[in-house]
């Protein structure tokens, strides 16, 4: 009959596998240790683990100060009209907002051209306020006026009111 075979291990020595893989870590990871390193150095001229160490040290103190100043009705207003502006601005063509600023005159952007162009004249201010795309964007204008008109003439509060 046959026998069975022994299956002797030896115990695994934890300890001694790490002792080595630390050991032949700086070899294998130079480059990227040394890229650390740099950053590490930046992070403390910059004053940014001091920071950290005192976010840290602070910890439960900081905490409170958040939490206490998220729970302000300015703070929760803010939060909202902040997600209310970004549902806004990601729906207007983003070529919208490039025509705009390929609009501008060269006078906008340079003070002193701006004190040495003469004023326009009435004339040229109503042909530009007769054009086309003038009246569209004002037309626009106005379609958002009338709708913060309408909300400001409501008879009942918003939930924002209500805090």
């Amino acid at each position: 009959m046959a026998k069975p075979i022994q299956l002797d291990f030896p115990p695994r020595n934890h300890q001694a596998e790490l002792e080595q893989r630390v050991a032949e870590a700086p070899a294998a990871h130079a480059a990227a240790i040394l890229e650390f390193y740099e950053l590490l150095e930046v992070l403390h001229e910059q004053k940014v683990l001091a920071t950290l160490r005192g976010a840290v040290a602070a910890g439960d103190d900081l905490v409170g100060h958040l939490a206490k100043a998220a729970a302000e009705p300015e703070t929760i207003r803010a939060l909202r009209n902040f997600i209310a502006l970004t549902k806004i601005f990601g729906q207007i063509d983003p070529e919208l907002f490039e025509a705009v600023q390929r609009s501008m005159p060269p006078q906008f952007k340079d003070r002193n051209l701006r004190r040495q162009t003469p004023p326009p004249s009435l004339w040229a201010i109503a042909r530009t306020f007769w054009s086309p795309p003038v009246r569209r964007a004002l037309f626009a204008g106005g379609l958002m006026l009338a709708g913060i008109g309408y909300y400001m003439n409501k008879e009942r509060p918003s939930t924002a009111d209500q805090a």
